[in-house]
């Protein structure tokens, strides 16, 4: 652990193993900033804004190419915390967490702290963690249960639904000239949950959530959702930082072609009996669709051995299913398969079918609620927290459902403690990878050499069936660059009928 802003107890950061200590610089826009516009949030100050055409540049689906700066550059960095983070619908908290009035969680919206607190009503509201008075956060706990908010700086007292209700010497200092009803605690402009998931947002003119999430993203959350009836957390979010763009996080989730090498070391550690070596890689990456072996490509160990990958990896044609969405939410990786059946039991309880429908059912990939919201296929989710360019928090939830039997909750809690998270075999690995990725990234030149994102590029058609806009297929990277391609369209400011229109899958990638 160590100290954070304000003195806050924060997790330890992420030291990668091979003598990097310390985050690249962030590299400051040059030549790709077009404009200056004046951000209406802040008077008297200028920013740089990238226009849609520079953004263009920066970011080509038809080549699959991704310029590195923006994974280090601090005004592109600012730029989405205004233009996403400052307007997406974001994950906030589930419901079980503040089951009791006076509950509270304190959840991040990008550069913000909000608190999202039960009212006595059974309500819930998010409020900003700032008083109106100097600033300062009136709450320093990450959760609990409280009958106000107080600050304690001078003492300013908020109730439950933010109200200014307390003044050390109101009459003695201020007379009548405090107008307590104007300054209470800023709310989050709208507040929504699907399933029991707590979505914000700061944008009083986005769409509701459940247009917002769409049939990709509202299958992206019924896919954790219906997994009981009844889910409620585990307590306890493992938090800690990795020294990496939050952008490479998000792209790993759809990442299929690289846990036979990266996480090699994890299958080979014999973990898990239940999953042999060949087995767990099996379930880990998507091979061909005809079910052939895949092929070394001349690539070698370091001492000049190649690569054995003679093992069959058991998938039925096809071995990759893609599901592409409004605004850049996407779900990407294998089918179902018989090797991997015990994490999929749940499928068969009574609905189950019908909520995912005949495309989801057969889904075992990984969804992204755009931007940062990951659900895994282990009861998982994860938030993934920008901090700086260069550096992100991860936060990782875990779920059970109510009724489910000592055994199953300790699988659960066997997967949320030893496969992702701090102590995660997996991420431990892509820890390595995205820490190093973000360093090369900040380099004068390697700087200028294009991310290539270019597996299938412009070979597959997008099936629009069932509500869903999917493509099935070897491993690819179309979801990767669907991403980009939607960031690229936020980043550009546009309203929001626009940000729709140009996020609707077309006929190919």
């Amino acid at each position: 652990m160590r100290f954070g802003k304000f003195g806050a107890l924060m997790p330890r950061k992420w030291f990668p193993s091979r003598g990097i200590f310390a985050s690249p610089p962030a590299r400051t826009a040059r030549s790709v900033v077009s404009t200056n516009q004046r951000n209406p949030l802040t008077k008297g100050v200028f920013r740089m804004t990238l226009a849609h055409d520079d953004l263009k540049t920066l970011v080509s689906t038809e080549k699959g190419e991704i310029d590195r700066r923006i994974f280090t550059d601090q005004d592109i960095f600012d730029q989405e915390m205004r233009e996403i983070f400052g307007r997406a619908w974001l994950f906030l908290c589930h419901e079980s967490q503040i089951p009791k009035a006076g509950d509270f969680v304190e959840a991040p919206m990008g550069r913000d702290n909000v608190l999202v607190v039960r009212q006595k009503d059974k309500t819930i509201r998010a409020l900003l963690n700032t008083c109106s008075h100097r600033g300062n956060a009136v709450c320093r706990a990450e959760e609990g249960n409280t009958k106000n908010f107080m600050c304690t700086y001078h003492g300013w007292t908020f109730d439950l639904g933010g109200k200014l209700v307390g003044v050390p010497g109101l009459d003695t200092f201020y007379g009548d000239n405090l107008d307590k009803s104007k300054l209470g605690l800023r709310q989050v402009a709208q507040l929504d949950s699907y399933k029991g998931f707590v979505f914000g947002t700061f944008d009083p003119d986005a769409p509701p959530l459940y247009d917002f999430l769409g049939a990709t993203g509202r299958l992206g959350m019924d896919l954790i959702a219906e997994r009981g009836e009844d889910m409620e957390i585990v307590p306890g979010i493992q938090k800690f930082v990795i020294d990496c763009n939050w952008k490479f996080t998000v792209d790993n989730l759809f990442d299929w072609y690289h846990p036979i090498i990266s996480h090699m070391s994890a299958a080979q550690s014999g973990f898990l009996p239940e999953l042999p070596e060949e087995s767990f890689l099996s379930f880990l990456a998507s091979g061909s669709a005809d079910g052939k072996t895949i092929d070394s490509g001349g690539s070698a160990n370091p001492d000049g051995g190649e690569f054995d990958f003679s093992f069959k990896l058991e998938y039925e044609n096809p071995s990759s299913i893609v599901a592409l969405g409004e605004y850049g939410h996407a779900i990407a990786g294998p089918p179902v398969i018989k090797r991997a059946e015990m994490l999929h039991q749940w499928r068969k309880r009574p609905g189950v079918a019908e909520a995912l429908g005949p495309v989801g059912i057969r889904m075992a990939g990984h969804p992204n609620i755009f931007p940062t919201l990951w659900v895994t296929t282990f009861s998982q989710i994860c938030l993934r927290v920008p901090r700086t360019p260069t550096s992100t928090e991860i936060w990782w939830y875990t779920f059970t459902p109510k009724n489910a039997t000592e055994e199953e909750r300790n699988f659960t809690l066997l997967f949320a403690n030893h496969i992702f998270g701090p102590a995660g075999l997996l991420e431990q690995e892509d820890g390595e990878n995205w820490v190093q990725s973000t360093v090369q990234a900040g380099g004068d030149q390697s700087s200028q050499v294009p991310q290539a994102l270019k597996m299938n590029l412009g070979k597959e058609k997008i099936i629009h069936e069932h509500g869903l806009a999917r493509i099935e297929g070897n491993v690819n990277e179309h979801a990767q660059l669907w991403t980009y391609r939607a960031w690229v369209e936020w980043m550009s400011g546009q309203g929001w009928d626009s940000l729709r229109e140009n996020t609707i899958p077309g006929d190919s990638i």
